[in-house]
């Protein structure tokens, strides 16, 4: 695991490059093959995230928010650049800000829905309940693997 330091310096420049994927309003990939919006265009890593998420929603909200874990650490170690230090404390919250950002986006991509409605969704009680239930179970998965010494 990166030291803290490390940890708060991705977290912020995810962060910053989180604001600059701008998906505002744009279909699902399948459907809009042209992605030529003036925006940045959505890098190839966060539509495979998307699909992927998508795919897991439909089984569940639990299995959604795991694959967002688990797609989204392997990101960061890619893009590290991706993590906003200068507006957290720390990595974890750069990562779950980098996480919220992403849901946010992930919905307005999924649902074709407004900004304002996906950032409602993420703040719905039973999505904060079941996002914190995930967090929690991704955080037990990844300390039995350091257990094992994998």
């Amino acid at each position: 695991m990166a030291s803290l330091n490390k940890q708060q310096k991705r977290a912020k420049r995810a962060k910053i490059k989180a604001k600059q994927i701008n998906i505002h309003g744009r279909k699902p990939a399948e459907l809009d093959d042209d992605l030529g919006d003036p925006g940045e265009p959505i890098p190839e890593y966060t539509l495979a995230m998307f699909s992927k998420m998508r795919e897991a929603e439909a089984v569940s909200r639990n299995d959604m928010l795991q694959t967002l874990l688990s797609e989204l650490a392997t990101i960061i170690t890619e893009h590290p650049d991706l993590l906003d230090m200068e507006n957290s404390d720390n990595e974890d919250m750069a990562a779950t800000h980098l996480a919220a950002d992403m849901l946010i986006d992930y919905r307005m991509w999924a649902e074709g829905v407004d900004r304002e409605s996906a950032q409602a969704w993420l703040t719905e009680p039973q999505f904060i309940t079941d996002f914190g239930n995930a967090l929690d179970q991704y955080r037990q998965a990844l300390d039995a693997q350091e257990e094992k010494g994998e």
